[in-house]
């Protein structure tokens, strides 16, 4: 996933934020005796989102702890562990996920990212095959949802094509969650297709001028008459950024519905916060202020 699923943090109480700090701060806790201490910069706030989810529809107890910050000792910081597999399961998808990225870089990338991911792959590649034997699901989906990716983008597929991998992969991930009452789980699946659809027309919009001018393919470009352009004139920025918003509305409207018909527990407020809070401001920061998060540290500690 991309780091565009995460809190608006001016529209969250104090406890909440504390709260969804204590699980990004487990989750990076977890990460680091799983897999090894440089394995915790593969935390993502996408990841963070799946292991708050299935908090919630697994309701877990869960307590809160507190302790030194593993990256930092100096700093004090509050962890929410729990007897099951969430976070397990969850630092899994991390390693996996960001081991895919790297493959993606080292085929499709520029002379320099392809050099760094091939010489990163070389230290995440034997912690991906440790969270692939534990959970051998996780790496099936992800591994067929990134292989038809690079399939829909070498066909130049229209939107639809391209972002139903990444949307069927959410899908199935969300499916599989434990706990779930019964009947919620094709809810779950629904909202993980819409989810994951947005994520990717999110990051498809955000990319949409560095694709232009290094001739990568993009599906908005596509569509919009833009391929074979290297720099927008203000008036197609404008129609770019309104037929991006468009699309990521509709999608959106979707997602709601079978969001609403699951019943959260724990941290409800959290991931409502992220839901109808978080997505809207970063499509207003990407596509309105022009806030190209790919240029800024994305996944920086709460």
């Amino acid at each position: 996933m991309f780091g565009y699923v995460r809190p608006y943090k001016s529209e969250m109480l104090v406890k909440e934020y504390e709260q969804y700090k204590a699980i990004y701060c487990e989750l990076c806790r977890r990460l680091g005796k799983s897999y090894g201490i440089l394995s915790r910069f593969a935390l993502s706030y996408d990841c963070t989102f799946y292991a708050l989810l299935a908090l919630c529809v697994s309701r877990s107890q869960v307590r809160l702890d507190t302790g030194r910050c593993v990256m930092n000792p100096l700093k004090k910081c509050s962890y929410l562990p729990v007897k099951g597999e969430e976070y397990e399961k969850a630092a899994a998808l991390c390693v996996i996920l960001t081991y895919y990225k790297l493959k993606d870089d080292v085929e499709d990338g520029g002379r320099f990212s392809a050099l760094r991911a091939k010489l990163l792959m070389a230290l995440v590649s034997p912690k991906a095959k440790r969270a692939g034997k534990r959970y051998p699901f996780l790496e099936e989906i992800v591994g067929k949802a990134m292989e038809d990716q690079a399939l829909a983008q070498k066909e130049k597929g229209g939107i639809d094509r391209c972002a139903h991998p990444t949307a069927q992969m959410l899908s199935e991930l969300f499916r599989e969650l434990p706990g779930c009452r019964e009947g919620e789980d094709a809810a779950l699946e629904r909202f993980g297709y819409f989810l994951g659809r947005w994520i990717y027309l999110m990051d498809a919009a955000d990319d949409l001028e560095e694709d232009l001018k290094t001739g990568s393919f993009n599906p908005f470009a596509n569509r919009l008459g833009l391929s074979g352009k290297k720099e927008l004139t203000a008036e197609e920025r404008k129609r770019a950024d309104e037929f991006c918003n468009e699309a990521l509305n509709a999608t959106m409207a979707q997602m709601l519905l079978p969001f609403r018909l699951i019943s959260l527990e724990n941290f409800a407020p959290l991931v409502e916060n992220v839901i109808e809070k978080g997505l809207p401001e970063m499509q207003r920061e990407i596509l309105f202020l022009h806030v190209n998060l790919k240029k800024k540290k994305r996944e920086e500690m709460l």
